[in-house]
């Protein structure tokens, strides 16, 4: 009796511990809450505007601007349709790239519905910003904020999002004076440019944001203008080389410079353009020409660019009237990166 009953027990035992090896080596489903294995960045269809939601790894979340304020709440909408569809109920920061009004405008909407712990900006708005149908959003911007914790930041300062690695690069129209970790070199394509005008609107204060996930590597300069790429990009080339690179100023020939885009050689680029803003055939050339360059993902058809637009696959809204489709990121610690146009869930893969 008594070895029977050892016997038993010690199969018991036996039995308990081939299921639990059998269930770690077969991949078991993940319990609720585990941590994603990539960097999510959804680029939101603000229609000329920008807006996305960004995911990190440890399932922290990041808004970076908030489109336009329309009557209709369009944007809002759809922002909020990209927050819910991954679970987000508050964001962990929001972050305002510059004052203009398909940048800011919108936060005070989107924000009285899901907040954020803490806003980042630029700081005070730029002294060249007079175009009354921009500057006039920074006073709400600022009365939005005054009861929230806010940081403004200034180049060299990074953003709290875990498991992600974000730089500011650029901010309130000055550049990083320290290259970043393996960069510095002379910039061969800096030769002979000279720094373009300043505007009347707040693109110049521009914060850009340099993000690194383990050997994956994206560019977000925002609005910045060819003057403060200069400061950036010459005489020596303060970021390096990227991955991705979302494109400037929706596509417009007075950010993008050739200096710029041929020295980070990006493998693909995102451009959140309108089917009537942006997307200029210089911009699209400089893009295409750029070494080592791959592909050009658009939020829109540009109507003027014509056959210089991306082929139909790799565009949100290839057509009028506009679904507010996305385009979406999701990138791995070893560089690989993937881009999805929302609207067909095609898909391409960029290896390291």
């Amino acid at each position: 009796m008594r070895i029977s009953l050892v016997c038993a027990l010690a199969v018991s035992l036996v039995a308990m511990l081939v299921s639990v090896v059998l269930c770690r080596s077969a991949g078991a489903a993940p319990t609720a809450g585990a941590k994603p294995a990539t960097l999510d960045i959804y680029v939101v269809d603000t229609e000329g505007g920008k807006s996305m939601v960004i995911v990190s790894p440890e399932g922290e979340s990041m808004l970076v601007d908030a489109g336009y304020p329309t009557a209709d709440n369009r944007d809002t909408n759809r922002i909020i349709a990209a927050a819910q569809a991954v679970g987000i109920k508050q964001f962990d920061v929001v972050l305002v790239t510059h004052y203009d009004a398909d940048h800011a405008g919108n936060i005070p909407n989107l924000c009285a519905k899901i907040s954020g712990k803490v806003y980042f900006d630029h700081g005070e708005l730029l002294a060249t910003a007079k175009d009354p149908d921009r500057s006039s959003f920074y006073p709400n911007y600022l009365k939005f904020v005054a009861d929230k914790k806010r940081v403004s930041v200034k180049p060299g300062d990074t953003i709290p999002l875990k498991g992600v690695q974000i730089t500011v690069v650029t901010a309130g129209g000055e550049a990083i004076t320290k290259p970043l970790p393996g960069a510095g070199q002379p910039n061969p394509f800096a030769a002979g440019v000279t720094p373009g005008p300043i505007d009347t609107d707040d693109n110049a204060g521009s914060i850009g944001l340099y993000y690194q996930f383990g050997k994956f590597r994206m560019l977000d300069l925002a609005d910045l203008l060819q003057m403060v790429e200069c400061k950036l990009m010459s005489p020596n080339n303060m970021v390096g080389t990227v991955d991705l690179f979302m494109v400037s100023h929706h596509g417009l020939a007075k950010s993008n410079s050739k200096m710029l885009v041929h020295a980070i050689q990006p493998k693909a680029a995102i451009m959140n353009d309108g089917g009537r803003k942006g997307g200029e055939v210089a911009v699209l050339d400089i893009l295409k020409t750029s070494p080592g360059f791959q592909d050009l993902w658009e939020c829109h058809y540009a109507v003027a660019a014509g056959d210089k637009n991306a082929p139909e696959n790799f565009i949100a809204n290839p057509k009028d009237p506009c679904e507010g489709k996305m385009i979406k990121v999701s990138a791995q610690l070893d560089g690989t990166f993937t881009v999805t146009n929302m609207r067909n869930d095609f898909s391409k893969t960029y290896k390291p």
